[in-house]
């Protein structure tokens, strides 16, 4: 019996070779499909996990009482940036030092004004919330000063920028993040997602994000890019209605929409809801997690299905401390804290109970910790 079945298993082992290696039709192509979904399922299970591990820095300079610094916000009618300024206000005030907010008002001509009105308070550094390579003028004019820039979403990927100015670009790697938005579609579908992607191009983030996104749906030979999208983000009131409108149309359901940005839902639910589509039929998948995108998740059946979140308070502590390593004349810290999947299933775990991506890697305590502050 025991030979018998090595010996099926051995023919079994040989038709297969056989197969892959006289390029037997549909055979590879169908194995290399269920690799690129069992791939993607590996993937979502390791995101939804707890983040309990502090991977971040473990000493940091002592920080120097009576710094001044001012945040430009790239638009304070989107949660995510208005929330940078008020943990960075708590995080400064920890250590002594003044934070003040500027509002960019959405726009790069708006973000141009801002920058310039930062640089006249005289500050001692500069946080943006905005495309560093639409404020390359600006930039220099603070470098020029003695100024240090530190980026929340300022360019392609996090890391130091010092050819564009910028000590250190804090956020979440959007290459990780564009391909997780894409991952969850393809396992959700087994391998069938037909998807729309949403981008804001005026940002690089948001142009590499959905890059990710598009590159990895690509990989997967049953799913389909329906559309990608640019479109801008301060347009997002007056334009969802009518994109998601159009998508319906034109391609009808299922699919699924990506964004690069959760905001973007809170104009397109409206629009799904009055048009009678069905929940499962549509499935919204986004990125920073917002509170809106929380209270979405909450809800159940609202479209959204999942969002990659962004730790807002635990970035803007390490923004105030990315300052401190400057102000220092040390290096940036290095640190990018790795994506987390927020799904209806662990929507109240990691802070989400109050609508929030809250690491439990205890990352306040740590900050606070190598500041010396008790």
């Amino acid at each position: 019996m025991i030979h018998r079945d090595r010996a099926g298993k051995s023919a079994l082992l040989f038709a297969a070779t056989t197969l892959l290696t006289l390029g037997a039709p549909g055979f590879a192509a169908v194995a290399w499909a269920d690799d690129v979904v069992d791939a993607a399922k590996a993937a979502v299970a390791k995101y939804v996990g707890l983040q309990t591990e502090w991977l971040g820095p473990t000493s940091a300079p002592k920080p120097q009482a009576g710094k001044k610094v001012v945040y430009l916000s790239g638009d304070e009618n989107i949660d995510t940036s208005h929330e940078y300024g008020v943990y960075m206000k708590e995080a400064g005030a920890k250590i002594g030092w003044d934070v003040s907010v500027i509002d960019g008002e959405g726009s790069p001509t708006s973000w141009l004004a801002a920058f310039n009105q930062a640089i006249a308070l005289k500050p001692d550094g500069i946080a943006i919330f905005a495309d560093a390579v639409s404020l390359q003028e600006p930039i220099k004019a603070a470098n020029a000063q003695h100024i240090t820039v530190i980026g929340l979403h300022a360019a392609a990927i996090p890391g130091p920028f010092p050819d564009l100015g910028v000590f250190f670009n804090i956020q979440g790697d959007p290459r990780n993040v564009g391909k997780a938005e894409a991952e969850w579609a393809i396992a959700d579908s087994d391998g069938k997602a037909r998807v729309v992607i949403l981008t804001h191009n005026e940002y690089k983030i948001a142009e590499t994000k959905s890059t990710a996104t598009k590159t990895m749906i690509e990989k997967c030979s049953g799913c389909t890019v329906l559309e990608y999208a640019n479109s801008p983000a301060s347009q997002a009131d007056q334009r969802m209605a009518q994109l998601t409108t159009s998508w319906i149309q034109r391609f009808g359901p299922p699919m699924y929409i990506t964004s690069v940005g959760d905001n973007d839902f809170d104009f397109a639910v409206p629009v799904l809801r009055s048009g009678g589509i069905a929940p499962g039929q549509v499935k919204l998948i986004g990125a920073d997690g917002t509170r809106s995108a929380y209270d979405r998740l909450h809800k159940g059946k609202s479209y959204q299905e999942m969002t990659v979140s962004e730790p807002v308070e635990l970035q803007a502590y390490q923004a105030i401390d990315e300052f401190n390593r400057a102000f220092n004349g040390q290096p940036p810290s290095g640190f990018v804290q790795p994506p987390y999947v927020v799904t209806t299933a662990n929507v109240s775990a990691e802070g989400g109970d109050k609508n929030v991506f809250i690491p439990s890697n205890g990352y306040k305590e740590h900050y606070l910790a190598n500041w010396g502050v008790k």
